[in-house]
């Protein structure tokens, strides 16, 4: 995928570059009638020459990308089945539907801290950014 950035502050090693999100209604906020603000990311680089205001081409690993949407919106859906169906095969007290819907709820607060600690230690050191180079308007 290739975005384009905006260079929004620079200090010492680092630029700041702003990525504007995507979103459904593409880059005509104002015509869908959602009301949304594109605030954008802002991602922190190593400063490779870049100028207050310059514009950048932003590449990104399309695979890495799938996998790390994959792993954030997996996790979450498979812990909250399991849960729902454990509960509801292993507990005998009170309504089991309703005690099985509430831990597949209570897991998804589970699923928040795998995915938290799975962020921190596996998915550090990988990149999902190929490259960055000045915009060329092409």
């Amino acid at each position: 995928m290739i975005k384009i950035a905006q260079v929004v502050n620079i200090e010492n090693e680092s630029a700041y570059i702003k990525v504007a999100r995507a979103s459904a209604c593409g880059d005509n906020c104002a015509s869908c009638g959602t009301s949304c603000t594109q605030k954008g990311h802002i991602l922190k680089v190593k400063n490779n020459g870049y100028k207050l205001g310059q514009l950048l081409t932003i590449t990104t690993r399309d695979k890495n990308l799938l996998a790390y949407s994959s792993v954030a919106y997996g996790i979450p859906l498979l812990v909250m089945i399991a849960a729902t169906f454990l509960s509801y095969k292993y507990i005998n007290f009170g309504n089991k539907d309703i005690v099985s819907a509430v831990s597949g709820l209570l897991s998804l607060v589970l699923s928040f801290y795998i995915l938290k600690q799975l962020d921190r230690f596996v998915f550090k050191n990988s990149d999902i950014i190929e490259s960055i180079v000045p915009y060329r308007g092409e």
